[in-house]
């Protein structure tokens, strides 16, 4: 136990004798046995990304050009039943809208369409928290003395410190 305590001394002695006889600073690296480590802790979010699925049925219907020709053959028909001028072009508008109604109808009774299962995706991001680690708070023990400091790693056991002796002048 006691070379422990005599060891440090000693450094710190010959450390001190070398800048004064030097005038200078000295510095050197040694360990220090580590006392306590705790860990520091952020709340951080993150988008989380999550694919949903399902399926939908569809309906297909074919294009028809029916109601056009519907409107121009009915058209055409009231133009030539219309007696007179004034007639004629109040049979034309009407046998249009009545041919083009008749063939509409007669389109969509034929095509009833096919229906198809489809499957669809959507991602949708969602907000997570988590507490993460950004640091650790160490205490360390050096010549019997506590010091504290903040390290972005654990240490372990024992921490690597500098050790500076500078003459009072």
């Amino acid at each position: 136990m006691f070379k422990y305590a005599v060891i440090p001394l000693i450094i710190a002695c010959s450390s001190a004798a070398l800048a004064d006889h030097r005038g200078n600073s000295y510095s050197s690296t040694q360990f220090a046995r580590v006392t306590n480590v705790q860990p520091i802790y952020e709340r951080v979010s993150y988008s989380n990304p999550v694919e949903e699925c399902w399926q939908e049925t569809v309906t297909h219907q074919r294009s028809s050009s029916a109601p056009i020709f519907g409107a121009i053959i009915g058209g055409a028909l009231g133009n030539e039943l219309g007696h007179h001028k004034s007639n004629k072009r109040v049979g034309t508008v009407v046998g249009a809208v009545l041919g083009a109604t008749v063939a509409a109808d007669i389109s969509r009774q034929r095509n009833t369409g096919h229906y198809e299962t489809v499957d669809r995706c959507e991602v949708q991001h969602r907000q997570e928290w988590r507490d993460e680690v950004v640091g650790y708070n160490v205490s360390y023990r050096y010549q019997g003395e506590i010091y504290h400091t903040r390290l972005p790693y654990n240490p372990g056991r024992e921490i690597e410190i500098e050790v500076n002796v500078t003459p009072r002048g």
